[in-house]
């Protein structure tokens, strides 16, 4: 038995990605899956898991999958191409099967076909709990306050204003956010804090204001 643990709010497409992934283990690798919902409970029983990501979601430390230590195969979504990864990605994820959800059928078969044949070579001792040396990206603590404050609905002349800084000196910490997540436009930027301060405990970005420009702890 495959367990497979998806984490996508979109019932439509999960329904289909279900279909798909059960035809590709059943039919290609003789194994028969069991479908369930990621979460913390359940992901070290997941022999692939399915996450959701947000637009530089990916640089981001992943609480749900930072306890994973069962080898395995992680796909991560995408709404649109995300283009070429900046920067070496965190340990949990270092390995993840892009997926954007316009991606072909036969595109994303040759991509989790060759991933899970890769992952069936790899030592079953590895530690996907090993933080130490993780990489993924944090806010300076001045980006952090200028983050929320634009998630509280303020433009750039009203944070500078708030801050008793120029307004030249917001726009660049915007900018400096943006290039440091890999974001394109403010949408981008938005659904990325949005997203971050809605995980549930929220992502690091929000919950260490005052050592999130230090060096890590020891945890991702």
């Amino acid at each position: 038995m495959l367990n497979i643990a998806i984490d996508d709010s979109n019932t439509f497409y999960r329904y289909g990605l279900e279909r798909f992934l059960e035809n590709i283990f059943l039919i290609e690798k003789n194994k028969v899956v069991k479908f369930q919902m990621l979460t913390k409970l359940n992901i070290n029983e997941a022999d692939v898991v399915v996450q959701n990501f947000v637009a530089g979601e990916e640089y981001s430390c992943h609480y749900k999958l930072k306890y994973r230590s069962k080898p395995g195969l992680v796909i991560g979504l995408y709404e649109k191409e995300r283009g070429k990864i900046l920067y070496e990605l965190p340990n949990c994820i270092r390995n993840v099967v892009i997926i954007n959800r316009t991606d072909s059928m036969s595109d994303c078969r040759d991509k989790i076909i060759s991933a899970w044949d890769e992952v069936a070579t790899q030592s079953q001792a590895k530690d996907y709990r090993k933080c130490f040396s993780c990489k993924y990206l944090t806010l300076t603590s001045q980006q952090l306050t200028i983050a929320k404050k634009m998630l509280h609905g303020q433009d750039i002349s009203q944070i500078a204003q708030a801050l008793g800084i120029n307004v030249k000196t917001v726009s660049a910490h915007k900018r400096l956010i943006m290039q440091k997540f890999n974001l394109r436009n403010d949408f981008e930027l938005m659904h990325l804090l949005y997203n971050m301060k809605s995980h549930n405990p929220p992502i690091h970005l929000y919950s260490w204001s005052n050592e999130i420009d230090n060096k890590r702890r020891g945890t991702c």
